[in-house]
């Protein structure tokens, strides 16, 4: 069953695209989609004036939008149209002015929704928009289709920075008429000079002698230009899984960036995912749309073979992609459980160990205590027999008075020395001795300490 909805042929030029529709989206943008200058496009146009013979007018190269739009608003509509249009760079408006596309649009009668694909552009590819983009085909009153898709890529980026691939998009938009003319396609781009817009002109250019010999034969550029980059996109995403499988505990847990890696792949993959079942979607619409153009008789039984055969080899690669993704999805979980639980053992690793400090401190504290009170214990015990000595021994000393000659010492003060020194020596000693004992009983327990940890 095909799901192709029908569009009235003539109402969009009964309803033509106005700035208002524009106007509603882009308060929702970050950025603007298209250029406000003029000045500033960029628009390669190349048409095929019949089907037959080398009848061409092109390739042209509007830089000013106004240019553009009065071109195609004038001219008689070619056979084949070709429109390219690149943004400065990935994050820089569309190179044409709202105005000019709309001009596009009404021109050829196409249908708004176009616009929400476009919108895309000026702006990175968004995780939220991962699943948007995929192709949608509507017929027309006159027998004409038109297909239109949003396709994300990888583009490696090694060259210009630390991240080794950064996402890409573009835009794609047909319309065949199997009847002859009338045939336009509308390409947009992330960046002057792509892939794509290279392997257009080269394709322009080997057809110099007719329009394209194949409806489908720019779809299949865009698919062998872009497909293959996930390959190797998820190639180095899973290299970078390793690496972080690799790291010890020890450095994992050194910085922040070591415990936050797994988190930050893992968030890069489900976006992936999306956007590469959208891309999935798209090459089985294709393939639909082969099969009924076949019974229709609008394509050969050869060109059709082919393309059931593009379709199918990049249906199988894609899907490939997708279980490789769901592999690394795994590994990133089990890294991170891994992680939750070391960082866990890690947490009560520090906690046993500052309760073992708190424990020595208590100690230590305590046997400091016990040794002021033996301090203070020893104080007690000569300090009345020294008042005694002291009170005693005052008639060791005559300061004499007024009469006498002076100051006189007791011939008994040898007796005060003989009994002060080695008291003095006793006392000094056993402090010497008890806070040595209890220095190495202390140093004892530290060691057992450490033997009950290793252990």
């Amino acid at each position: 069953m095909h799901t192709i909805a029908p569009l009235q042929g003539n109402s969009c030029r009964l309803n033509p695209l106005k700035p208002e529709h524009y106007g509603a989206i882009e308060p929702h943008l970050r950025y603007p989609t298209f250029v406000s200058c003029p000045e500033k496009s960029n628009i390669y146009l190349f048409d095929f004036v019949s089907s037959s013979g080398p009848k061409t007018d092109g390739p042209h190269l509007f830089t000013n939008s106004d240019d553009f739009g009065s071109h195609i608003a004038t001219t008689s509509k070619p056979h084949t149209r070709i429109v390219s249009i690149c943004c400065q760079n990935s994050m820089r408006p569309l190179g044409v002015t709202e105005q000019a596309m709309r001009t596009l649009i009404n021109t050829y009668g196409i249908d708004a929704t176009l616009l929400d694909l476009v919108v895309s552009f000026g702006d990175k590819p968004q995780s939220a928009d991962a699943g948007h983009g995929a192709m949608t085909v509507r017929q027309k009153e006159d027998g004409s289709y038109d297909m239109q898709y949003l396709f994300t890529y990888a583009e490696s980026n090694a060259a210009q920075g630390s991240v080794p691939w950064t996402i890409r998009q573009t835009c794609v938009f047909h319309r065949y008429n199997p009847a002859g003319s009338g045939n336009l396609w509308v390409f947009f781009h992330a960046r002057p000079r792509s892939k794509m817009q290279q392997l257009i002109e080269a394709e322009i250019t080997s057809q110099h002698a007719g329009v394209f010999k194949s409806w489908y034969s720019m779809h299949l550029l865009v698919f062998s230009a872009y497909i293959g980059n996930w390959r190797w996109c998820i190639r180095s995403l899973g290299e970078e899984i390793e690496s972080t499988v690799s790291l010890k505990c020890d450095r994992v847990f050194a910085d922040d960036h070591g415990i936050l890696t797994p988190q930050y792949l893992g968030d890069k993959l489900p976006p992936l995912s999306s956007r590469l079942q959208a891309a999935l979607e798209t090459i089985r619409k294709l393939a639909e749309i082969n099969t009924l153009f076949q019974s229709k008789g609008f394509t050969t039984d050869d060109d059709s073979q082919r393309l059931a055969s593009e379709m199918a080899y990049y249906k199988t690669t894609i899907e490939g992609y997708l279980r490789s993704v769901e592999v690394l999805e795994g590994k990133v979980k089990g890294i991170s459980d891994l992680m939750a639980v070391a960082l866990n053992l890690k947490g009560q690793t520090v906690a046993n160990e500052i309760n073992d400090k708190m424990l020595q401190l208590t100690s230590e504290a305590f046997e400091d205590n016990a040794t002021v009170r033996v301090v203070t214990l020893v104080t007690l015990i000569y300090l009345p027999a020294s008042f005694v000595s002291t009170l005693l021994g005052m008639n060791l000393f005559d300061f004499g008075d007024s009469n006498e000659k002076g100051f006189t010492i007791s011939k008994q003060f040898w007796i005060f020395v003989v009994a002060a020194v080695p008291l003095t020596m006793l006392t000094l000693g056993s402090w010497y001795i008890i806070t040595k004992r209890q220095v190495k009983l202390r140093q004892k327990r530290k060691e057992e300490r450490a033997a009950s940890q290793m252990c």
